[in-house]
This record gives structure tokens, sequence and C-alpha cells, in this order.
């Protein structure tokens, strides 16, 4: 559930396995997240260009794929796909990578013709979700979600990614479901718990939001920035009373007012 520290991990795993299609998906989502656009786009086309199942396709331009290094040196106002940020920030990306992003769009497309079995749609689906969230094509990264998520209906990630990208459209009301199957696939999932508390601050449902950021907590005490979060909520619902509580960080007083599970 952090982004920077996931990041670290897996380019340290890419280290011993250069062309993961795993690892390498994980990091483009991730560098979404934390709004680097370019070496997410980046990072997603080594993706399709190095996946075992699309090593007879050709490059969008009609040349043979390259085993190009896509990693060096060579940004929207975005919730993640992942989890949402409750402060947003605007990045503007670059000519050069919103090229790159095209294309890598219309590798995913031909990926999805060169192999159309179920397994191999999904992936793409999912990366083509990815790739929607960087351009803000939001509605067409709902479809590609949903898309992915008719092959795989059990998992949560891919539940969390498509709330996400609805509540990044203003639908967080449309967003709460996805959350809650997330949450019965895998209830100590902490982005799910937090993308849920930020929803319901959007829709002014401020109870449950506190409730959901304080599991939150319970799940991942070092994700000090959500008791912030907290307090938005305790006085957008005028709980003056328990603003010490958040300020002290005090996560067991709050058992008195909250239903929560505490781990």
């Amino acid at each position: 559930d952090e982004d920077s520290k996931a990041i670290a991990c897996l380019i340290r795993a890419l280290e011993r396995d250069p062309f993961s299609p795993e690892t390498l998906l994980a990091l483009g989502v991730s560098y979404v997240n934390e709004l680097d656009h370019e070496k997410a786009v980046q990072t997603l086309k080594s993706w399709v260009a190095h996946h075992p199942l699309y090593a007879g396709m050709e490059r969008v331009d009609g040349s043979p794929r390259e085993e190009d290094d896509l990693y060096g040196g060579a940004d929207v106002e975005d919730e993640g796909i992942e989890g949402e940020v409750a402060n947003g920030g605007i990045r503007t990306m670059r000519a050069k990578t919103m090229v790159e992003m095209r294309d890598v769009e219309r590798l995913l497309l031909r990926a999805l013709e060169f192999d159309r079995t179920a397994d191999a749609a999904a992936d793409v689906y999912e990366a083509l979700g990815v790739v929607y969230n960087v351009s803000r094509d939001f509605d067409a990264a709902v479809d590609a979600f949903q898309r992915a998520i008719e092959v795989r209906p059990d998992d949560y990630e891919l539940r969390n990614k498509l709330g996400a990208t609805l509540a990044n459209s203003n639908r967080s009301d449309e967003a709460l479901p996805s959350y809650r199957v997330a949450l019965k696939l895998k209830p100590k999932y902490a982005r799910g718990w937090l993308n849920m508390a930020i929803s319901h601050s959007n829709l002014q449902n401020y109870q449950e939001a506190a409730r959901c950021y304080l599991q939150t907590l319970s799940l991942n005490p070092e994700a000090k920035h959500v008791w912030s979060y907290l307090r938005i909520a305790l006085t957008c619902s005028e709980q003056w009373d328990l603003l010490p509580l958040a300020a002290s960080q005090d996560l067991n007083a709050f058992h008195k007012h909250f239903d929560f599970v505490e781990y």
C-alpha cells in the first residue's frame, strides 16, 4: 500500500528477472499511483514488448520487435488506480510521453488481436485500464477493467482498480460496490479500506468515512497521512470531541465510538 517502497522492491525484482510480466505490470501501476506517467508508460511498453505471449508480434510501425532498454532518464490530477489521494495534485504530461502512451495503447490493442485467449485478454485489458487512467480516459478505463473482471471475477486488485477509476471520474457512488467486493475477497486489504473511506468522504458520508479510515490505520499503522484524512472527516461531521484522539493518534480510544477491527 506504499507505492514508493513498492517501486524500490519491484525494481530490485527486475534486476533478477528483467522481463517478468507480473513485475512489469505491477511496477507500471505503482508509477501511475505516484503520478510518474513517463516511467509508467515506458514500463507498460516494456511489459507488452517482453511478454512471452506476444513474442511473434510485430511492432505497430511494422518493424520487428526490438529488445529496447526502456529504463533510464528518459505529470494529471490523479487519485491513483490502486489508491486514491484525498488532496490530489496536477502534473503536466510531456508531449513525448503522450505519444509513447498512444503507441502503448496501439500495441495493447494489437496484442488483443494477436492472442484472444481469456487469460491473455484479461492481462491486456488490465494494462489498457492503466494506460487509459494515465490519459484520463476514465470511461475507457472502466470498460477495460470490467472486461478483465469478466475473466477474473475474484481478483480483488482488479475490483479495486475499477473502483478507484470510477471515483477518479466523479462516480464515487458507483465505486463503493467495487470496493465492497474487493474487501469481501480480501478483508485485510488496507488500500481498499482507504479508497472506500475517500469515496464515502466525497459523498459526505463522513461517519462511515471515519470508520473506514480507522480500519485502514488498524491494518497499516505506518500510513500516518491517514490521520489527517480522519481529522477532516471528524471536522466535517462536527465531532469536535474526537479531534484530540486523532491528534494523539490513539487508535484504541476510537473503539468506543466506531466499529472497526484492530489487528
